[in-house]
């Protein structure tokens, strides 16, 4: 393996942005890998080397992200390993999403011809259904951060510097290319002409709005919210794609729960898919958790269909509770 002095360097070049000293030392590297026999990583790193920089590819040196000091209250920052081959998806879904990431990908492709790739979503659909994870799964897609804006710390204690922090939010996306998840975004976009707003939220839209207009960065914008129907009109011109990702269908939880049983060489019943009936994909996950945790506890190899069972019931009685 490289020697303490050559990934102490690497570092150092990584964060002063130093990328000709980079490439040198990289390349000291695999040649040391290469003398020392350690072939598959020489090679793995020279195909890395390649990917970053051919003509097509968007994966610039993405600098490792953590919130400035002035937003850390705001930001939520962190890396995503989520595909989008891990998501239980429609059809005409998994082709909108994959389009981001092909046009992401071949951006300089598209620069080429005076044209920019999509990089606004909006989704929106009952809690637990996918929203959060069709982020991590772009984020993890396109190899870059995910940063949570937790609107719920901005309204809780900045709302008299929401517009000003909002600016700052906008700022970093320029600063930092990465996917920025704007949850729970019900809260910062609703109607402008609801009589029961206070004033302030309606100039944040108003804000935000300005804000969307007059973002060029490279960054994606994704905002998640339960009720759509609740949004001011003007935020859905402002995005490339409106996504519904609704409740599941019966075809989906079982899919899903094969995935989950996969692992112990199990399949769903009839009887255990219709378990899953009004549950979300996040109640499924929850529940074959559970079900795991208590044959781990019960040293089992694996847990059994009635446990399994028996934990869908459980959230099946917390479904009239469950946020909207």
């Amino acid at each position: 393996m490289a020697n303490a002095e050559y990934l102490t360097e690497l570092v150092r070049a990584h964060y002063s942005g130093d990328d000709r000293r980079f490439s040198n030392l990289l390349n000291q590297v695999i040649a040391a890998e290469s003398r020392a026999g350690h072939s598959r990583l020489a090679e793995r790193l020279r195909e890395l080397r390649i990917e970053a920089t051919r003509p097509d590819s968007t994966a610039k040196a993405t600098p490792l992200a953590r919130a400035p000091r002035n937003l850390e209250q705001i930001l939520s920052v962190g890396y995503s390993e989520t595909k989008l081959a891990d998501l239980v998806l429609a059809p005409e879904t998994r082709g909108s999403l994959e389009r981001y990431v092909i046009e992401q990908r071949r951006a300089q492709a598209l620069a080429d011809h005076g044209l920019k790739p999509r990089r606004r979503l909006l989704l929106h659909g009952p809690s637990g259904c996918g929203k959060t994870m069709t982020a991590q799964a772009l984020a993890g897609e396109l190899k870059l951060p995910l940063i949570r804006v937790r609107l719920e710390v901005v309204f809780s204690k900045f709302l008299g510097e929401t517009a000003s922090t909002l600016s700052d939010v906008f700022a970093e996306a320029a600063r930092v290319r990465g996917v920025y998840l704007f949850d729970e975004f019900d809260a910062l976009g609703r109607t402008r002409l609801d009589d029961n707003e206070v004033g302030e939220i309606k100039r944040v839209v108003t804000t935000f709005l300005q804000l969307l207009d007059a973002d060029h960065s490279d960054s994606l914008l994704i905002a998640a919210t339960n009720t759509g129907h609740a949004l001011d009109t003007a935020l859905f011109r402002r995005f490339d794609d409106v996504i519904e990702l609704p409740e599941p269908t019966e075809a989906q939880r079982r899919e899903l729960l094969s995935r989950l049983l996969r692992p112990w060489r199990m399949k769903p019943t009839d009887n255990l898919v219709a378990e899953t009936a009004g549950l979300s994909f996040a109640d499924i996950r929850a529940a074959v958790e559970d079900a795991h945790k208590e044959a781990i506890l019960g040293d089992q190899p694996r847990p059994s269909r009635e446990s399994i069972a028996s934990r869908l019931t459980e959230r099946q009685s917390r479904v009239p509770s469950r946020a909207d």
